[in-house]
């Protein structure tokens, strides 16, 4: 099989098994006060649209699925194919939207990390169920990841809610 084969195998893979929890997890968006449908439908299509991204190649600057994608180009691809327009670069998607407390994420929420000793160089896109849509490096490919991993855990800085 082809590499191409390979890599669209592990994406429908990968999509199959992540929509189960995801279903569950937006099913109940909630959080404090009323229940918004029309932003629980854009949630919904986000989950769906990041998880369709799953196995697409990581290439930094990279905007779109035919070339693959950095984070913040996968979230702003994402959130756009919802017609939401998001900043190009982690940190300016950074200062969209509301500072939320980790626990308090709803699918949809965009989690921050920092790698190096400069500030904000990481965004990922919360799914729900404890679990986080993220394009990490060269070499690699768009994956789910807990967002309870050690790893990514020590160097989670805040969440931001860019719908309301």
């Amino acid at each position: 099989m082809s590499g191409l084969g390979k890599a669209r195998q592990r994406r429908w893979a990968a999509l199959l098994t992540c929509i189960g929890f995801c279903l569950t997890a937006c099913g109940s968006l909630g959080g404090s006060g009323a229940p918004d449908p029309e932003n629980d439908a854009i949630r919904r299509a986000l989950v769906f649209d990041a998880l369709g991204q799953i196995g697409r190649p990581y290439r930094y600057g990279g905007t779109t699925p035919d070339s693959g994608f950095d984070c913040s180009g996968l979230v702003q691809y994402v959130y756009g194919l919802q017609g939401i327009r998001l900043p190009r670069t982690t940190r300016e998607q950074h200062r969209v939207g509301a500072r939320i407390d980790l626990d308090e994420a709803v699918p949809g929420d965009l989690l921050f990390y920092r790698f190096g000793r400069g500030g904000i160089d990481h965004v990922a896109m919360y799914l729900g169920d404890g679990q986080a849509v993220h394009a990490p490096s060269t070499g690699r490919h768009v994956i789910v990841a807990p967002v309870g991993n050690r790893w990514w855990q020590q160097r989670y800085v805040d969440a931001v809610r860019v719908l309301p």
